[in-house]
């Protein structure tokens, strides 16, 4: 409950730039791609590791990103989706980003809240199950002019399914860091 409230604090943050005199909500859009992904995934039946898989990729998958931008702040929602032969992940989270400078150069920080449903089937089981997703993340963000800017950054992401299969605990953890470039417009 701890985390949760730490988290929930710093998403609160960007109440603060309301206060400033220039308030200016803008539509942003954002399309990303991960440079390089050291994911992997856990397969545990009552408790004991039963498999594992091993994501880590070059140039894997794109996103998309969109929200408001608060004077420099960002909050969003992002969505994914990513399937390989056993997994089926649909998942929507909502993002802040969190810049510490107003100059054309901007170190960030990056929260992210959400929902993922997984659909799972090796052939031997098969189950469909929602689960509490989250992940954070820092990087560099430059604007090239008030519309146009572009980010690189380090992002952690983990989601943990739970659930009974034929009477057995069966779980799925999935996590990893990701390396991330993104190019944004604000209109």
């Amino acid at each position: 409950m701890k985390k949760i409230s730490v988290i929930a604090a710093l998403l609160m943050l960007p109440v603060a730039s309301f206060a400033a005199s220039d308030f200016n909500p803008r539509f942003f859009v954002e399309y990303g791609i991960n440079l390089y992904s050291d994911a992997s995934t856990e397969y545990k039946l009552n408790g004991e590791k039963i498999d594992s898989a091993d994501f880590s990729d070059f140039n894997n998958y794109g996103s998309v990103y969109v929200g408001f931008d608060f004077n420099g702040i960002q909050i969003g929602i992002s969505p994914e989706y990513s399937k390989n032969e056993t997994e089926d992940i649909v998942a929507a989270s909502l993002r802040a980003v969190i810049p510490f400078l107003t100059t054309s150069v901007q170190p960030y920080v990056a929260l992210e809240l959400g929902l993922a449903n997984m659909g799972y089937d090796d052939g031997t089981i098969k189950f469909d199950d929602t689960a509490f997703a989250y992940g954070f993340g820092a990087g560099v963000k430059y604007s090239f002019d008030k519309h146009t800017s572009i980010k690189f950054g380090l992002e952690y992401q983990k989601t943990s399914f739970e659930t009974d299969v034929m009477d057995y605990e069966y779980s799925v953890d999935t996590d990893g860091f990701t390396l991330t470039t993104s190019l944004a417009y604000k209109f």
